[in-house]
């Protein structure tokens, strides 16, 4: 280990810094005083402990980001949830609901899709919105090298709790402005994450552009509503006067923006894996777009539910 990558501690190597950038100009970033400065524009983005804070001021959207920072503590303090457990976190997703309830139901049946549909040995996977980056033992088991980025650095609910899962790259990151090169990874996710953008469009692109192509970009357990019901859902009141960014789209709002990205929707389907009904599971049986077509219109037709979207980026 040479003396830069000593000052900036083991988790962010040498391979890692030659693919982040500058979030608000993409100039090359390079170590100096136990910082990480911009080449182009001369920006100066600190560090805490191993971990890059790129989430700069002068990015659009930055004061309401950090303002949801502190929202999600306020309400892990609150609802008694900010203390970590290990015996839950050693099992995330796959929690016993007698310890966790069935909150994790979704993201568990999701992240497994994932796994076994679009993840192989060798893979560079990013996670947008990692927050304790639970799903890195399970990516690392299958021989994948993984970074998890998100705006909270918290050592309790943030990335700082990424130590406990082991030795990887945590990157405090905008995902409107990711601080990475283009095409640098194989696949790109987020779980209950996208929904909580400034910008929808803009967090998608941003999944699709760090993503190489052959690619797998894939948002999972995404709060989304009916054609007919309110953009305002009443579960997301209490967030909201926390400061905490929340919006709930239609599943027509997520395929569009992931076409608009250049990406190829291959699956989307209700977040938990629930059977479609009706009109809907006759559109499953349709060969290879038979389970996006019945989600489309399964999910169009009722009021607040998750989905998830599995896509990749054309060669």
């Amino acid at each position: 280990m040479n003396e830069s990558e000593s000052r900036l501690g083991r988790a962010v190597d040498a391979a890692v810094l030659e693919i982040l950038c500058c979030p608000v100009c993409r100039g090359r970033l390079d170590e100096e005083d136990a910082a990480l400065v911009c080449e182009a524009c001369g920006r100066s983005f600190d560090l805490d402990g191993d971990i890059p804070l790129l989430l700069h001021d002068d990015l659009p959207g930055a004061r309401e980001k950090k303002r949801e920072i502190e929202g999600w503590l306020a309400k892990a303090r609150a609802e008694g949830w900010y203390e970590p457990d290990d015996e839950i976190d050693r099992m995330l997703p796959w929690v016993d609901p007698e310890l966790a309830g069935d909150l994790w139901l979704a993201n568990a049946h999701s992240f497994s899709v994932m796994l076994d549909r679009y993840i192989a040995a060798g893979m560079r996977v990013l996670e947008v919105g990692a927050a304790k980056c639970w799903a890195a033992p399970h990516l690392l088991a299958r021989g994948c090298s993984y970074i998890g980025s998100d705006t909270l650095t918290d050592q309790s609910i943030g990335l700082g709790r990424g130590a406990f899962y082991g030795g990887f790259s945590r990157i405090q990151a905008d995902a409107e402005h990711l601080p990475f090169v283009d095409e640098v990874f194989d696949a790109t996710f987020c779980v209950a994450t996208l929904h909580h953008a400034l910008d929808l469009t803009a967090m998608v692109g941003e999944m699709a552009r760090v993503t190489r192509p052959g690619g797998v970009v894939c948002a999972l357990n995404e709060g989304t509503r009916g054609m007919l019901a309110s953009g305002d859902s009443p579960e997301q009141e209490a967030e909201k006067k926390l400061g905490i960014n929340e919006h709930v789209h239609t599943v027509w709002a997520y395929f569009g923006a992931f076409v608009r990205a250049g990406l190829r929707v291959r699956r989307m389907e209700r977040a938990e894996g629930w059977p479609l009904v009706g009109l809907a599971r006759v559109l499953e049986k349709l060969p290879k777009v038979g389970m996006t077509a019945g989600t489309l219109v399964h999910l169009s037709t009722g009021r607040y539910a998750g989905v998830s979207v599995y896509s990749r980026k054309p060669r």
